[in-house]
């Protein structure tokens, strides 16, 4: 009786600090295996603002130059939704998620304190993600993304992306592996995220895309070692006579 009114209790505690219970744990290290978009190989459909916005900016930079070249990391929602290999390390707690990705090294924070947006926080690749729980699936919704408008899915300050993360078995999958799925799965466990990603001032429509992630050995992530490329190319370059 007395575990039953502490766990009653501390529930309490966690509803009247805005937290809500985790359904599910998606810790660990995972990889994308494969994916499906509402879009196929068409791409995203523009409004005539959207286009003019693409347009203005391919006639700028009409010779551009892959910004993965310069290791530049590619931000949300290209780093959740690539097929390419590279896990994703998934830390949870009750009050965030944080989230570490070879691909660049980039992180996230999902905040599930029951926070709202920030005001003052600058735009930034990645945003600014804030998530609840509905049932045992976990929706994110991601804001205060910088702009850019390149790549296959480009995105400007009022772009907002919604994820929703649930668990699966690899039989539910009715799709093949990626080929550069390399890793091996160490269950049948599997990591489900749609995400759709809107923004009126771009597509006249939502693009929806679903990646689905096997369970990888937790010393699966490697060092993304891209910068030092860069810089050993300069020194070389700095160094000839």
């Amino acid at each position: 009786m007395r575990t039953k009114i502490a766990i009653t209790f501390a529930a309490s505690l966690l509803l009247a600090a805005g937290i809500s219970r985790a359904a599910e744990d998606f810790t660990g290290v995972w990889q994308a295996f494969a994916s499906e978009s509402s879009g196929g190989r068409a791409g995203p459909e523009y409004t005539a603002e959207g286009k003019t916005k693409i347009a203005d900016f391919n006639t700028k930079y009409p010779n551009l130059v892959e910004p993965g070249s310069y290791c530049v990391p590619p931000g949300m929602p290209t780093t959740m939704t690539s097929i390419v290999s590279y896990p994703i390390d998934i830390t949870q707690t009750n009050k965030r998620i944080t989230m570490i990705t070879e691909y660049d090294d980039q992180f996230r924070r999902i905040f599930l304190d029951g926070r709202k947006f920030p005001d003052d926080y600058p735009e930034t690749r990645m945003g600014y993600s804030i998530g609840h729980w509905e049932g045992n699936t976990l929706v994110v919704e991601t804001r205060l993304l910088s702009e850019a408008l390149y790549g296959r899915v480009p995105r400007t300050e009022s772009t907002v992306i919604t994820e929703r993360f649930s668990k699966t078995k690899r039989s539910a999958v009715k799709l093949p592996n990626s080929p550069v799925a390399t890793h091996k799965a160490i269950d049948d466990d599997v990591l489900v995220l749609e995400i759709t990603t809107s923004d009126s001032s771009l597509f006249s429509k939502p693009i929806k895309t679903t990646v689905y992630h096997q369970h990888l050995e937790d010393n699966a992530m490697l060092e993304y070692v891209c910068i030092s490329d860069i810089w050993e190319q300069a020194l070389d370059a700095a160094n000839k006579k």
